[in-house]
């Protein structure tokens, strides 16, 4: 009679391994840690982009919604939240890989002549950063505005795909509270900010596997 593993094998084909050096690894993944503010390593996998009314109208602006996964390089940082007791307890950057945040980025435009609403350059610092964080160039030209001549920087339309897989730095912090549907008064953890993560490499999260577009 053929011996029961041989006839498995046999039948199916197929290999299984059980390593126990792993259990140390899988346990450290598994180890909970509560979000806290600080700086992530992470990419940029999802991007979502609309044009709103600001204020009534007053202005308006293409805002972009993305999401930043929490990189494995993060792993290298240390972290510290604050327990139930109120004590300060240090983790590593490792529990929190794989672990999203969502960022918002807001792209002020400028009203053309037959446009109502009204220009708000100022607020397109953060949009500027962003551009430069990812390396994108932002040329500088001079544009006569209410009569004077004013240096300015020109800022690209950003197309999401150009954004998807781009490594950053996110600036983590508490959003605004908000009241569940239990009636609790609750937040989640928001990207307030990318920095440039120096030496990250660009993620391929394409669908199709060809690459990020620029």
């Amino acid at each position: 009679m053929a011996d029961v593993n041989d006839m498995f094998n046999e039948v199916t084909k197929e290999q299984s391994f059980y390593r126990k050096d792993m259990d140390k690894v899988e346990d450290t993944r598994n180890k909970y840690s509560p979000y806290t503010k600080g700086e992530y390593y992470g990419h940029i996998t999802e991007v979502d982009s609309k044009i709103l009314d600001v204020k009534g109208g007053q202005y308006k602006a293409r805002l972009f919604t993305y999401t930043v996964t929490v990189a494995p390089e993060n792993s290298q940082n240390e972290f510290f939240y604050e327990d139930i007791g109120g004590k300060l307890v240090k983790t590593g950057g490792e529990v929190y890989v794989g672990k999203t945040f969502k960022g918002k980025l807001w792209r002020f435009l400028e009203p053309s002549k037959d446009d109502t609403f009204e220009s708000n350059t100022s607020g397109n610092k953060g949009y500027l950063r962003f551009c430069e964080t990812i390396g994108v160039e932002c040329p500088t030209e001079l544009r006569t505005i209410d009569g004077s001549e004013i240096e300015v920087q020109i800022l690209p339309t950003l197309a999401p795909e150009a954004m998807l897989g781009q490594p950053i730095i996110a600036f983590v912090d508490k959003g605004r509270e908000f009241t569940n549907k239990k009636g609790e008064r609750t937040f989640f953890w928001d990207c307030k900010f990318c920095k440039k993560w120096e030496g990250g490499n660009v993620k391929d999260i394409s669908s199709d596997g060809g690459g990020i577009p620029f």
